[in-house]
C-alpha cells in the first residue's frame, strides 16, 4: 500500500522535473513553494537548481494556511 502511494506520487511530480515553474505557486505559504494536485492530496515542493525538493504532501482536507502559520512548510 505504502509503496504504490510513494510511487503514485512520483508519478504525479514527475512532471515538475522537466517543467518545475508549471505549477502554481504557493508564495504566501513558504517561499518559493509550488503546488502540484494529486487528487486528493497536494504535493508542496521547491524547485531548485539541479533538483525538486519535495516539502510535504497533504490531504487535501487540512487547512493549509494553518498549517504554514505554525511553519509547515519552512525546512
Amino acid at each position: 500500500m505504502a509503496t504504490r502511494f510513494v510511487a503514485s506520487i512520483e508519478a504525479a511530480i514527475e512532471p515538475a522535473r522537466h517543467f518545475p515553474l508549471a505549477a502554481p505557486a504557493r508564495e504566501r505559504l513558504g517561499p518559493g513553494l509550488r503546488v502540484i494536485f494529486h487528487d486528493p492530496y497536494a504535493v508542496y515542493y521547491r524547485p531548485m537548481p539541479d533538483a525538486v525538493i519535495i516539502v510535504r504532501v497533504l490531504h487535501g482536507a487540512r487547512d493549509v494556511a494553518a498549517f504554514a502559520e505554525r511553519g509547515g512548510f519552512e525546512g
